[in-house]
C-alpha cells in the first residue's frame, strides 16, 4: 500500500502498530481489530491491498488537491 500511495503522489502518515502502542490503540479504537495495512481518507477506508479502494482514495485525494488554491 505504501508503494502504491508513493507512486501516485498521495501524502500519508505511516503509523507502525508494531513499534507504537499509541498507533496500535488508535487502530483498535477505530476498527475493533488490528488488521493492517489500513488506510483512512476522509470517509473512505481501505483494508489490505485493495486496488479498487486505493484507486478511489487516490481519485478523491487528487480531486481535493485540485480544489486547494
Amino acid at each position: 500500500m505504501r508503494d502504491y500511495l508513493e507512486a501516485n503522489s498521495v501524502e500519508f502518515d505511516d503509523r507502525n502498530i508494531r513499534q507504537s502502542d499509541k498507533a496500535r490503540q488508535e487502530l483498535l479504537a477505530l476498527t475493533g481489530d488490528l488488521v493492517v495495512p489500513y488506510l483512512i481518507y476522509e470517509d473512505q477506508r481501505v483494508t489490505g491491498f485493495d486496488p479498487d479502494g486505493l484507486d478511489a482514495v487516490t481519485e478523491a485525494y487528487r480531486a481535493a488537491a485540485v480544489g486547494v488554491s
